[in-house]
């Protein structure tokens, strides 16, 4: 096992998606399922994934309980922070441009205790975290995920083919699969397909990001059928100004999806004009 798992590591294979999606019954190496899943096991993370404390556990109670104490009342369209007295469920911008999705639910906002261990997700390949992260999300909304009769499909945030070799995963569609394995509603990383575009969108504007997006994405002719008249869930672990989301959603419903929701992991504040 130790030997083909560090064969396939030292010879730079790409793992995800196209060799990994095997419809769950042999995985790259040509090792079965149920003896990868319990080795697996021995590579989930040994520390909590917000304070860092060792632990079996892929979040603490302690952590588990500030994510508790900490939401906030956001908006039901785009998930920004409101004011607490705020009685309106949408936030202004939301009730000026009504985006086209229909809701988005957040664990906790960017730049809060959970940051580092997107960024460590991310950038530093520490695909084990998606577990930690997905158990926080079901911790604070147990109830949408118990909804699941709504639900038809669930999509990751597709990556460009060159982003996607050069990272070696996509980070929406790992979070996909543990949101699909546990509510059993298919999902499919065919779907949506992305055109690659130089330069950064995280310093991008609402308006720069939007620009640069027209024309990226695009659908997967194959694939209508899960689309046509189906309530959709976007999974993806950042959403920032909601630009990709908003482009993908109304794609998907200039092809007939019924509903588009957002799931992410966390939402990025809006800047102050101060």
């Amino acid at each position: 096992m130790r030997c083909a798992i560090s064969n396939a590591r030292n010879s730079g294979m790409v793992l995800e998606p196209e060799l990994e999606n095997a419809l769950g019954t042999v995985d790259v190496v040509g090792i079965s399922v149920q003896y990868t899943e319990r080795y697996m096991n021995l590579l989930l993370p040994t520390s909590c994934i917000g304070c860092q404390e060792f632990q079996t556990a892929t979040i603490c109670q302690k952590c588990r309980k500030r994510l508790k104490d900490s939401q906030l009342n956001r908006c039901a369209q785009c998930a920004l922070p409101l004011a607490h007295h705020e009685k309106n469920s949408l936030c202004l911008d939301c009730l000026k441009n009504q985006p086209p999705f229909d809701a988005t639910l957040c664990l906790d906002s960017y730049g809060g205790f959970l940051t580092d261990a997107i960024h460590s997700y991310k950038y530093q390949h520490q695909i084990a975290i998606a577990h930690g992260l997905f158990d926080a999300w079901f911790d604070i909304h147990p109830k949408e995920l118990k909804k699941d009769q709504s639900v038809d499909v669930i999509l990751p945030i597709p990556m460009s083919q060159e982003k996607l070799h050069r990272r070696g995963f996509n980070q929406s569609w790992e979070l996909c699969k543990l949101f699909s394995k546990k509510l059993k509603i298919k999902s499919n990383w065919k779907v949506l397909k992305r055109i690659h575009i130089e330069g950064d969108q995280v310093s991008a504007s609402k308006q720069e990001r939007a620009h640069r997006l027209n024309n990226v994405f695009f659908i997967n002719p194959n694939n209508i059928d899960l689309i046509k008249n189906k309530n959709i869930v976007l999974i993806d672990d950042v959403m920032t100004t909601g630009a990709t989301l908003s482009v993908i959603a109304q794609l998907l419903k200039d092809f007939g999806a019924q509903s588009v929701h957002n799931w992410v992991i966390l939402r990025t504040p809006k800047k102050s004009s101060c």
